[in-house]
C-alpha cells in the first residue's frame, strides 16, 4: 500500500487475526504477549493493568527552523501522525511517525491515518495481543505499526518504572552478542576520523571521539549523533558545519546527489570549516545522496569524496537497483551504505548477497516493529555490515524513540538530532548537548507530550472519522495545534 487514503472498511478487513481463524485470540495468560512480558519480570498480577483501554490518533504539523531539502524532499514542516494509548491502570504511552516522508517509507499521512482508522475498537480481542496486532498492521503500513508498537512499549515501560532502553536491552540483549567486540556495527568498533586525503577503511564504523558514555547497567547515558547539512550553497554548508563543530558535533552528514560540481564545492567547504574549528580530521564527514545519482555520476564523485575524507556514501544510486549500487561499491574508494533499499532482515541479506553495500542504515519507520528492526540489526551484524539507526526527521517524541532503540540495541551510529531543527515541538524532556543526546532516565521514553488528547480521534469509531460517509476515502484529520508554551 503506497500513497493516499483508503476506505476504513477495507482496511479493517486487512487486520489479520492472530489465530488465522477469524475467532477471538487466546484468553489472558496464554498469549505470546503474556509470555513475553513475564520473561521481562512482569508479574501475572500486573497483566490486567497492561490491557489497553483507549487508543486515539491525530496529525500534528511541526514548523522547521530551516527547510529540509535534499534529493527527495523540500519542506518547511514535519507532518507527524501521533498515537496515544491508555492502559487499564491509566498509564499513557505515546508515539509519533512522519507523515510527509513517503520518499523513504512509501506511506503518506493519509495512508497511515487510514491504517489507524481501520483498526477495530479497543474492546476487540485483537487488542489483547498488541505485539501481534502491530505485526499484522506492519504487513500493510509499517509506520502505523511503529506507532502501535512504540506507544505500547512506552506505556508498559512506564508501568514497570524503567526507561524503554532498559526494557529493550532485557528483551533483545542477544542481538548484542551476534558478533564479537570490535566488529562492524558493534559497540567498541574502531572509530574513523578521516583527514583530507585519507580514505575511510571498509568495515569500520565511523564513531570517533565523543563515544557513548555507558551507565551503571551498561546502557549509554549519552549518545553521540551527527548534524545534518541540507542542500544549499557552499557558503551555507561551511557556516552550518562550523556551527555544528563549535557545538561539539564530531559527525556531520551532508546531503548530496544533485549537481556534482556544486556538491563537491559544498563538501570541500564543509571539510575546511570543520578542520578550522575542531582540527584536521576531528570531525567525520558522511555524504547522503538519497538515490539521486546514476552509477556513472556516483563513481565520478567517489574520488573527490575520498579526497575530503568522507567516511561513507549513503544510497548513491536509485533505490530498487541494487546491481547499480553494487557496481559503485565495487569501484568506490569510499564505503557505500544502503538506506532506501533496506527495510528488514530480508533486504539486509539481499544487500549482502549482492555485495551492494558496506553498511546499512535502518529505520523503525521502515521495519514497522521493534522485533523486525532487531532482526535486521542482527542480520547486518551476522553478515559483517556496518549498522546505523536512522530517523525520519521528527520531534522530541520520535527522537527519544530512536535514542532508546540505539541504546537498547547497542548501536553506535544513530541519527538523533531531528528535533533540533523543529521550531515548535509537541514534547519536552529530551536534551542535546555537545553533539550528543542525553538519554532520559525517566520511565518509558522519558519525554512529556503536552498535546490535548481531546483533539485526537479514537480508533474503532462506527463509520469513518471526521464525518466522512462510511466507505469513503479517508482524509487526514485537521492538524492538531501545538501548545504555544512548547519550545
Amino acid at each position: 500500500m503506497t500513497g493516499g487514503g483508503r476506505a476504513a472498511g477495507r482496511l479493517h478487513a486487512e487486520v489479520d487475526r492472530p489465530t488465522g481463524t477469524g475467532q477471538d485470540v487466546e484468553p489472558p495468560g496464554s498469549t505470546s504477549r503474556d509470555a513475553d512480558l513475564a520473561a521481562l519480570g512482569v508479574r501475572d498480577a500486573d497483566l490486567p493493568a497492561l490491557r489497553i483501554r483507549e487508543a486515539s490518533y491525530g496529525v500534528v504539523a511541526l514548523p522547521l527552523r530551516r527547510r529540509l531539502r535534499h534529493t527527495t524532499a523540500d519542506t518547511g514542516e514535519l507532518v507527524q501522525v501521533v498515537l496515544r494509548l491508555v492502559l487499564a491502570d491509566g498509564q499513557v504511552g505515546w508515539a509519533e511517525t512522519r507523515g510527509n516522508g513517503a520518499y523513504a517509507t512509501h506511506h503518506t499521512t493519509d495512508s497511515i491515518v487510514a491504517a489507524l482508522a481501520g483498526l477495530p475498537a479497543v474492546t476487540d480481542p485483537l487488542w489483547n495481543d498488541p505485539a501481534a496486532l502491530a505485526a499484522s498492521v506492519a504487513r500493510h503500513c509499517p509506520p502505523a505499526a511503529m506507532l502501535l508498537d512504540v506507544a505500547y512499549r512506552d506505556a508498559t515501560a512506564r508501568v514497570r518504572g524503567v526507561p524503554l532502553a532498559e526494557a529493550l536491552r532485557a528483551e533483545y540483549g542477544d542481538v548484542l552478542t551476534v558478533l564479537a567486540p570490535g566488529s562492524p556495527g558493534r559497540p567498541g568498533a574502531p572509530g574513523v576520523a578521516a583527514a583530507p586525503g585519507v580514505t575511510a577503511a571498509r568495515g569500520a564504523t565511523a564513531a570517533p571521539s565523543g563515544a557513548a558514555v555507558p551507565g551503571e547497567n551498561g546502557i549509554p547515558t549519552t549518545l553521540p549523533t551527527h548534524a545534518a547539512i541540507p542542500f544549499g550553497t557552499p557558503k551555507e554548508a561551511a557556516e552550518l558545519t562550523a556551527s555544528a563543530a563549535a557545538s561539539g558535533f564530531r559527525r556531520v552528514k551532508i546531503r548530496v546527489g544533485g549537481d556534482p560540481f556544486l556538491d563537491s564545492a559544498r563538501i570541500a567547504a564543509a571539510r575546511t570549516a570543520a578542520d578550522r574549528v575542531s582540527g584536521p580530521g576531528a570531525v567525520v564527514l558522511a555524504a547522503d545522496a538519497n538515490g539521486g545519482w546514476d552509477p556513472d555520476t556516483a563513481l565520478a564523485a567517489t574520488p573527490w569524496l575520498a579526497r575530503y575524507g568522507v567516511a561513507w556514501l549513503e544510497q548513491p544510486t536509485r533505490p530498487g537497483d541494487l546491481l547499480a549500487m553494487a557496481r559503485v561499491r565495487a569501484e568506490s574508494p569510499v564505503p557505500v551504505w544502503a538506506d532506501e533499499d533496506v527495510r528488514d532482515a530480508a533486504d539486509v541479506h539481499t544487500v549482502a548477497d549482492l555485495a551492494a553495500a558496506d553498511g546499512v542504515h535502518l529505520k523503525l519507520e521502515k521495519a514497522g516493529t521493534v522485533a523486525a528492526l532487531a532482526e535486521a540489526v542482527a542480520a547486518a551484524r551476522e553478515r559483517g555490515l556496518d549498522v546505523a539507526l536512522g530517523q525520519m526527521d521528527c520531534g522530541r517524541l520520535g527522537c527519544a524513540t530512536t535514542a532508546h532503540l540505539a541504546a537498547g540495541l547497542g548501536l553506535t551510529v544513530a541519527e538523533l538530532w531531528g528535533y533540533a531543527n523543529v521550531a515548535h515541538d509537541l514534547a519536552t524532556g529530551l536534551r542535546l548537548r555537545d553533539g550528543a543526546i542525553l538519554l532520559p532516565d525517566a520511565p518509558g521514553l522519558g519525554v512529556d507530550v503536552l498535546l490535548d488528547a481531546a483533539h485526537l480521534v479514537p480508533v474503532g469509531l462506527a463509520g469513518v472519522p471526521n464525518g466522512a460517509p462510511n466507505g469513503a476515502v479517508l482524509a487526514a484529520p485537521v492538524p492538531i495545534p501545538v501548545p504555544a508554551s512548547l519550545p
